[in-house]
């Protein structure tokens, strides 16, 4: 524990500590002026109304989805399971901009169909894009929940009492799950509290700020002090704002959302919807990623062919000469980089994240629980800032300091699926491998990691995937 406790202040106390004393040394004279600047109550409302009604819709659709593909037949599921999660990979950067490319005004439904969305820069297309890039995240939470929480025989015993399909999800299914949905919870509010790209690019030509969007703006000021001091503010107010409502959270929910295990999880999964339930099942998967993902991603396909935004995308115009330039040795080597880093990172994050999911048990595992949700809230850019004026004097310039913002930045991604699935060890089972005369290792490879594998590769690939494709640090 003690160990944790060192990496945990080293990534998480010190870079926050550090942004404290540059704030109250440089700029206490002037935080009144600062936190009185003319737009920055709209900004603060904006972020937590857009946080709050981002997670209040993807959460449930994330779990509906898990539980719809899981309980169906719905016709090849396996391809939907491995489609859902392909949002994921895509950037937020790029996935703005590809919605604008779409469904913006001389955007590809407008110019082939006559069919714009006005208000696709603003509000309301930050909040729809913000939704189809969390669900993924949600689903994946949720899926592994139910792979890993489940309890078949439940159900059906459940099922032979009498109780019907809606009893069985509302008093079995989803009180197991509550440990996966306050994980997707958590981690949907504050990665919209602390997302950048898609409100720059959709919300700020559409008079949209927030406060991410506001600390980009200071950070852009370089010759301004007090612009920066401002960031600097800014992004400690989110920390505070984090603690305030996620950490007592913790505190108080997480013993409360534990179910103790009383029954084996042997059994297949009960199939509720089938035939036409399967295929509509299907069909609105579909549509959401057609409209979500397909369209826009075929938008940007189109404008990355022809030599200049605004040309039309019709076969006489098309090139390959933007791929020509960007297929270079330089950006290959870039690439490497970042994908041997994305995979360092997400093999250290899913062991950090395990041993703080294990630690959580005790009431000072908990504290420590919340803490890692601190960095995750801050902008990548402020983080960036922050390690490099803790750190930068030893490691600026080097790989190192990158993969140390990877691990700060990501550690809650790795925590939060695993520690809602810790619940799924059989009680005693490890004790008993132990007094059988079992090594710590053996005990923990025999027993914990079959148990635990979908949570432990769920909580990898959604850290290597956003180490992969981020950008602002």
């Amino acid at each position: 524990m003690t160990a944790i406790a060192v990496v945990v202040a080293m990534l998480v106390i010190a870079p926050v500590v550090r942004l404290v004393y540059v704030v109250l040394t440089e700029g206490s004279a002037s935080l009144g002026e600062i936190f009185s600047r003319r737009g920055l109550g709209e900004a603060v409302v904006n972020t937590v109304l857009l946080a709050t009604a981002v997670t209040v819709v993807a959460v449930p659709m994330g779990t509906a989805v898990a539980l719809g593909l899981r309980r169906s037949d719905v016709p090849g599921r396996r391809w939907w399971q491995f489609a859902m999660v392909l949002p994921v990979l895509v950037p937020e950067f790029v996935l703005g901009y590809s919605w604008t490319q779409a469904y913006g005004r001389a955007g590809f439904t407008d110019t082939l169909l006559g069919l714009p969305w006005p208000s696709v820069l603003g509000p309301w297309g930050v909040w729809a894009v913000l939704v189809v890039n969390t669900v993924p995240l949600t689903y994946l939470i949720a899926a592994v929940g139910l792979a890993t929480r489940a309890e078949p025989n439940l159900e059906r015993a459940a099922r032979a009492s009498g109780a019907g399909a809606a009893s069985v999800l509302r008093d079995v299914t989803l009180p197991l799950l509550r440990p996966s949905i306050a994980a997707a919870s958590v981690l949907s509010f504050v990665l919209t509290l602390e997302s950048f790209a898609i409100p720059q690019v959709m919300g700020t030509p559409g008079g949209f700020t927030t406060v991410t969007t506001r600390i980009y703006r200071d950070l852009s000021l370089g010759s301004d002090p007090l612009s920066f001091i401002e960031a600097l503010a800014l992004a400690l107010m989110l920390v505070v704002f984090t603690v305030v409502v996620v950490v007592p959270a913790d505190l108080w929910l997480a013993p409360r959302l534990r179910v103790t295990r009383v029954a084996d999880t042997e059994g297949a999964p009960i199939v509720t919807a089938r035939g036409a339930a399967g295929r509509c099942i299907a069909a609105g998967l579909g549509g959401y990623l057609m409209l979500g993902v397909a369209v826009p991603l075929v938008a940007l396909l189109a404008a990355a062919v022809t030599p200049a935004v605004g040309v039309s995308p019709s076969p006489g115009n098309w090139t390959l000469d933007n791929f020509s330039s960007a297929l270079n040795s330089r950006n290959a080597e870039a690439l490497g980089s970042s994908a041997s880093l994305a995979f360092a990172a997400a093999t250290l994050l899913t062991v950090l994240g395990g041993c703080v999911a294990v630690l959580e048990r005790r009431r000072v595992g908990r504290a420590m629980a919340g803490l890692v949700t601190l960095t995750l809230v801050l902008p990548g850019s402020t983080l960036a800032v922050a390690l490099l004026i803790t750190y930068g004097r030893w490691l600026g310039g080097t790989l190192t300091l990158i993969l140390l913002a990877y691990l700060a930045k990501l550690w809650a991604f790795a925590h939060r699926p695993i520690s809602g699935a810790l619940d799924r060890l059989p009680a005693g089972q490890l004790q008993a491998a132990r007094a059988s005369g079992a090594g710590a290792l053996t005990a923990v490879r025999t027993v914990a990691l079959r148990p635990l594998a979908p949570a432990l590769l769920g909580a990898w690939l959604v850290c290597f995937v956003t180490a992969l494709h981020e950008v602002t640090m």
